[in-house]
């Protein structure tokens, strides 16, 4: 299979995966969003319901309050003429003189009283009105079983006490005052006199404190005592078309009977359409944030496909300029070496035949020229393919690499005069053919820019570091100046424009040491002059290790 059709397969494949996931990816991140707003609106809702709930309660609470004050304050008032008439008593008297006419004075001022009485020892003696209340004289109140007791409560107790309700014949229900009445008497201490009555229409004492307003407000009430014995309630008024539902209750006391007022909305606690308007209002905000995440989602998606599909056609243009880089590389060197080769021939099959040496310095000229093409060739390619292995990874031994290298660089090693001493040289793990290129480099750099007027010094040895084994190749030339020392590693980098090389050595060994994770940098030798850094991963000796390229 071609690298275009390869090419073209990863991108088909990238496209698909780019498509599936514009078009789960989205989805799920806008359910996720969607799940996590509406928890959050929920719990908002919810929060808010309650905070309602407590604030209407309290409401609810503060009107019964009210309303209890307004039954207590309209019960008290009604007991009030009961304290005139014990007020009017006289010492050792049985009764009051000018009952009826004083009892009709007191009625004009409190209309929530239909009915005043004395009861000496408990007896009804007098009554007013009497016309429609004749039964009641001669009822003994500490006998009689509806009011008898809580006479007898209030006799020993000494407290006026409300009784009742008492339902009459004619449907009607009615509560009963009593206020014990007890004698001066300095030689028999406080002996009991007797009752002074009040008798009220429960409907006019509720009249009067409003009771009936809690309907118009949207409440629905109650309004009921218990007895004391058997805790049984007894309702005295409701409201006419609603029960109220989980109500609140406030306890009153009214004459020291205890009453108890409760109180809820008609409609209940729950205000239902406004809390459908709030669901309604978060599941539309949930929805639209659901829908702008699973927007932005897809729009990320895409973003990413689209880098990724960009990646892909530069990573392709990449390899495509390489290989052409390469394959152009390795073809024009053919031309240049038969340049130089038919420059060589033609000077030599000209030579004695010509006398013009401008001629023959152009031919020689041409080989030089041809022969420089063709090391800038081999370097570029060198420097195209340096970071793809050109044999297997393993644990390559160095000595015998650096060997054969030294042999193969033996005319110029002795032109040069150089001395070349060899230190350790732990493993490493690369391919032979770029450790042998590293090695060379490093030699031929040595050589062509540490020249001078003693005999060049090429010392070569390494260390195991942890992962990584260093080698140093130095030399005791002039050396590199520590500005240019990052300068002479890029490609056609030369710090001079005379002597040999191509400007690419460096760059191809920087390139090579980067590809196997390692890194290669210039600093100054101890001695004096360049030494060249090399780090590369670093391998245990192994069988069949050490074969020179």
């Amino acid at each position: 299979m071609s690298a275009a059709a390869s090419s073209a397969g990863e991108r088909k494949r990238a496209t698909a995966r780019a498509g599936s996931s514009l078009g789960c990816r989205p989805r799920r991140v806008g359910l996720l969003a969607f799940l996590v707003a509406s928890a959050l609106v929920g719990g908002l809702i919810w929060r808010q319901e309650q905070q309602r709930l407590r604030e209407a309660r309290g409401q609810a609470a503060s009107v019964a309050a009210e309303r209890a004050h307004d039954v207590q304050s309209s019960v008290e008032r009604a007991l009030a003429p009961t304290y005139a008439l014990a007020a009017m008593l006289r010492p050792g008297k049985q009764g009051i003189p000018a009952f009826a006419a004083t009892c009709d004075r007191l009625l004009r001022h409190f209309p929530e009283v239909s009915a005043l009485q004395l009861a000496p020892a408990g007896v009804v003696r007098q009554v007013a009105p009497l016309a429609g209340n004749e039964a009641l004289i001669g009822v003994d109140l500490l006998r009689d079983p509806d009011l008898g007791s809580p006479a007898r409560h209030s006799r020993s107790s000494g407290v006026p006490l409300l009784a009742g309700p008492l339902r009459l014949a004619n449907g009607g229900l009615d509560v009963v005052g009593l206020l014990p009445i007890f004698a001066d008497d300095l030689t028999h201490g406080r002996p009991f006199w007797g009752f002074a009555v009040a008798r009220m229409p429960l409907r006019e004492v509720l009249r009067q404190s409003r009771l009936d307003d809690l309907e118009e407000q949207g409440y629905a009430y109650q309004l009921f005592s218990r007895d004391p014995e058997t805790r049984e309630k007894e309702l005295l008024a409701a409201s006419s078309w609603a029960t109220p539902v989980d109500p609140v209750e406030k306890e009153l006391l009214v004459a020291n009977a205890p009453w108890s007022l409760s109180v809820a909305p008609v409609a209940g606690w729950a205000d239902v359409r406004g809390l459908l308007l709030e669901v309604a209002a978060g599941l539309l905000f949930c929805l639209v944030l659901a829908w702008q995440a699973a927007w932005q989602a897809r729009l990320m998606a895409a973003s990413r496909a689209h880098e990724r599909t960009l990646e892909l056609r530069v990573a392709q243009r990449t390899a495509d300029l390489q290989r052409f880089a390469e394959v152009t590389a390795h073809h024009l060197q053919e031309p240049a070496r038969r340049v130089a080769t038919y420059a060589g021939r033609l000077r030599s099959q000209l030579a004695g035949r010509v006398d013009d040496p401008e001629a023959l310095l152009s031919l020689e000229f041409i080989g030089q020229q041809a022969g420089r093409l063709q090391e800038l060739l081999r370097d570029a390619e060198l420097y195209l393919s340096a970071d793809q292995p050109r044999g297997p990874i393993e644990c390559c031994a160095v000595e015998p690499v650096l060997q054969s290298l030294l042999a193969k660089l033996a005319g110029p090693l002795a032109e040069a005069g150089a001395r070349i001493s060899i230190g350790p040289l732990p493993p490493a793990l690369i391919d032979l053919p770029r450790l042998g290129d590293l090695f060379r480099v490093a030699i031929e750099n040595a050589l062509q820019h540490g020249r001078g007027t003693q005999a060049l010094h090429i010392d070569v040895s390494g260390e195991r570091t942890g992962e990584w084994v260093v080698y140093h190749v130095s030399d005791d030339g002039p050396g590199v100046e520590e500005e240019y020392r990052g300068r002479v590693f890029r490609v056609f980098e030369r710090l001079s424009s005379s002597g040999d090389g191509t400007g690419v050595g460096l760059a191809i060994v920087r390139r090579v040491t980067e590809s196997c994770g390692g890194q290669a940098w210039i600093e100054e030798a101890p001695g004096g002059g360049c030494r060249l850094v090399l780090q590369l991963p670093a391998a245990e000796q192994s069988a069949g290790a050490g074969r020179a390229p």
